[in-house]
């Protein structure tokens, strides 16, 4: 979700957590399509919130701490307010720090869609993206989520090398690079329930999910 000043307030402490207490190694989502490092973080935004552009960017870069904002593109495409614009997007992913990855269209369960609404959503977003900021995009977030078979299978067939999911666990060596984890960070997780995630104590939430 979009930050409120307390938020952004919280995320930054976040962020100093890792830096001073944790000594965290902090890493490119697009390292993960060679390697999955042993240690360290990569940090990633779902949705492509303005708030993105014009609070964590700036404190992110400043830090020199690479990110990946994964963007619903018909959100971008037609200036929903609340969300970035196309210049806004070409200017982020003119710094080497930032990856730009899709969140799909139109954020619908892709479980739910039909093969030719599904590979419309993994096409259309891929190919916009692409032509909006002149690189290869290979990633992309499930909306909700929420993914299967026929999901993953048409996400490889659309082109990508990285599919992110909301489930709950570390990424070991040997995991699937289309059915990624994640730690979800949420606007009301204090330092203490921030450490408990980062131990992986939250990890029993992906079990809920399914």
């Amino acid at each position: 979700n979009d930050m409120s000043k307390l938020d952004f307030l919280l995320f930054k402490s976040q962020i100093e957590y890792l830096i001073k207490i944790k000594n965290c190694n902090f890493f490119s989502t697009d390292k993960l399509k060679d390697e999955i490092p042993v240690d360290g973080v990569a940090l990633t935004f779902d949705d492509g919130y303005l708030d993105n552009f014009n609070l964590a960017a700036p404190y992110l870069l400043e830090k020199n701490i690479p990110f990946t904002i994964f963007v619903i593109t018909n959100f971008i495409k037609n200036n929903k307010e609340g969300f970035m614009s196309e210049l806004n997007l070409k200017e982020l992913s003119n710094n080497p720090l930032v990856t730009i990855g899709s969140h799909t269209c139109n954020h619908k369960n892709l479980t739910k869609l039909n093969q030719e609404q599904l590979m419309n959503e993994l096409k259309i977003s891929k190919s916009y993206l692409e032509n909006l900021i002149g690189k290869e995009v290979s990633s992309i977030s499930y909306p909700y989520g929420k993914y299967n078979s026929i999901v993953k299978q048409k996400v490889f067939d659309a082109g990508y090398k990285l599919g992110f999911s909301s489930d709950f666990y570390f990424n070991d060596s040997n995991q699937d690079k289309l059915l990624l984890s994640r730690c979800e960070i949420w606007n009301s997780d204090f330092l203490d329930i921030f450490n408990d995630k980062l131990k992986g104590n939250w990890d029993w939430l992906r079990y809920i999910k399914k």
